[in-house]
C-alpha cells in the first residue's frame, strides 16, 4: 500500500504526467517485493527514510515495517528535495 503525504501529493499534481506516472510504477514495484526491488532504492544515511531515485527526481519514503505501507514524505527535483 502507498500513501502520501498532503507536501507529496501536491508536488506529484504539479510535476510532469511521465514522471508522475514512473514514480506510480516504481513504487507499486517496490511495494509489490521489496526485497526484489533493483532500481535506485536505499536508505538515507542517519535517518529511517528511504529514497528513491526516478530519473532527475527524488522521492523521500518511509516504510511501516508491520503492514509494508510506504508512506511517500516528499517529492522533488534532486536540488530541492534535500534542503
Amino acid at each position: 500500500m502507498i500513501k502520501y503525504s498532503k507536501q507529496a501529493a501536491k508536488s506529484k499534481a504539479k510535476m510532469p504526467k511521465d514522471i508522475a506516472k514512473r514514480i506510480d510504477v516504481e513504487l507499486e514495484s517496490i511495494a509489490a517485493s521489496p526485497a526484489k526491488y533493483k532500481g535506485d532504492w536505499k536508505p538515507l544515511q542517519g535517518s529511517p527514510f528511504w529514497r528513491l531515485r526516478v530519473r532527475g527526481w527524488r522521492v523521500i519514503c518511509e516504510i511501516v515495517k508491520n503492514k509494508l505501507i510506504i508512506y511517500v514524505l516528499k517529492i522533488g527535483s534532486r536540488g530541492d528535495i534535500y534542503k
